[in-house]
């Protein structure tokens, strides 16, 4: 692998997505969000704090400050309830249900961030053919691919062997 070349980050890339966070970005992550979804084992949800945001702002920012420095959270705060949500009107199977996990607000606003800032270099790091779960990048171009590719192959007679991959369900199973 020494011809190998993997595609890099900055210095100053590498500065934003380690540094501080500032209150704007505290800021936008909860303003981002639905003040009526459901509230996390905090009791907290993000129409709470956006209502009260001039009297909690300095407690939150604490909060991800404290996590931004130490790299961990106090006991708690990234307690979570799994939960299952219908995906059909009337469940009669296990497979008719999605779980999903409720965590607290400020575990979300961390990972809002993080995300945020991650989203700012994948374009960098990530392969320019890889075509799927990339803003701006389909599923659906590899699909076109594929077809052209095995058009190509039919018109010429060549031999080759394909290799499919079922992405039904892939969101719902970790294996």
């Amino acid at each position: 692998m020494n011809n190998v070349r993997f595609k890099g980050i900055t210095r100053e890339d590498n500065e934003m997505l380690v540094g501080a966070i500032s209150e704007a970005e505290v800021k936008e992550a909860i303003w981002n969000c639905d003040n009526s979804k459901s509230h996390g084992p905090d009791g907290f949800n993000f129409g709470f704090l956006k209502f009260c945001w001039d009297i909690l702002k300095g407690d939150v920012m604490i909060a991800v400050q404290r996590f931004v420095e130490g790299g961990s959270w106090p006991k708690g705060t990234n307690a979570s309830f799994i939960t299952l949500v219908p995906k059909v009107v009337n469940p009669q199977l296990l497979n008719d249900f999605r779980p999903i996990s409720l965590v607290g607000c400020v575990y979300k606003i961390v990972s809002k961030i993080l995300s945020s800032r991650l989203k700012r270099v994948l374009d960098k790091v990530i392969y320019p053919r890889q075509s799927a779960f990339l803003k701006g990048r389909s599923l659906l171009d590899s699909v076109l691919v594929a077809n052209e590719t095995l058009e190509e192959v039919k018109r010429n007679k060549k031999e080759r062997a394909v290799f499919k991959v079922d992405y039904e369900k892939a969101h719902d199973s970790v294996r």
